[in-house]
């Protein structure tokens, strides 16, 4: 199971936890800083059941969706091959705010161009009002945003992508 389907069909029966970006410790100078590398994005999941892997495929011009059990990096050669030590950050508090511990998405917005059916990018609602909107075609792997990214992402490729071809959306409530 892979594509935007997968992330409908898994969001339908489970909360999500947390949003996990991996990138490596920078131990060059004097303090060490995290530096982020999202060229795959997971969501944890309710009850441990998994996670919710997101991959910039095809020179950053899709959104691979798979359900894994696990984080993994070992194909993705910038994070396998890295001399720094490779981790994983939570950035679901940043992305969701205080307050809860699993959140429930409520609708799904795939966006891909008429010229094919593979995801470009995914915008996904949640009960809180909340959108997360995650974007492979960012030079440095998948931007991971808000409302305000889909806006801007929009604006700029609503019209058409770089190719002149329209931009559709499936959507789905969940």
């Amino acid at each position: 199971m892979s594509g935007w389907r997968t992330a409908e069909e898994v969001l339908r029966d489970h909360r999500v936890r947390d949003v996990l970006v991996p990138g490596w410790i920078d131990r060059d100078d004097d303090l060490p800083e995290f530096r982020p590398q999202p060229v795959v994005v997971w969501l944890r999941l309710d009850g441990g059941q998994g996670l919710l892997r997101f991959a910039s495929q095809g020179q950053y011009a899709r959104l691979g969706v798979a359900l894994v059990p696990g984080v993994d990096w070992a194909d993705v050669e910038l994070l396998a091959e890295a001399e720094d030590e490779v981790i994983v950050a939570s950035c679901g508090e940043q992305l969701f705010g205080d307050g809860r511990d699993e959140l429930r998405c409520t609708r799904l917005r795939a966006y891909r161009t008429s010229a094919g059916t593979d995801c470009t990018c995914l915008a996904l609602d949640f009960e809180d009002g909340r959108t997360l909107f995650l974007d492979p075609t960012w030079p440095f792997g998948i931007k991971v945003g808000n409302e305000a990214d889909e806006q801007r992402w929009l604006k700029r490729y609503g019209s058409g992508d770089a190719t002149g071809s329209a931009v559709g959306v499936d959507s789905s409530v969940l």
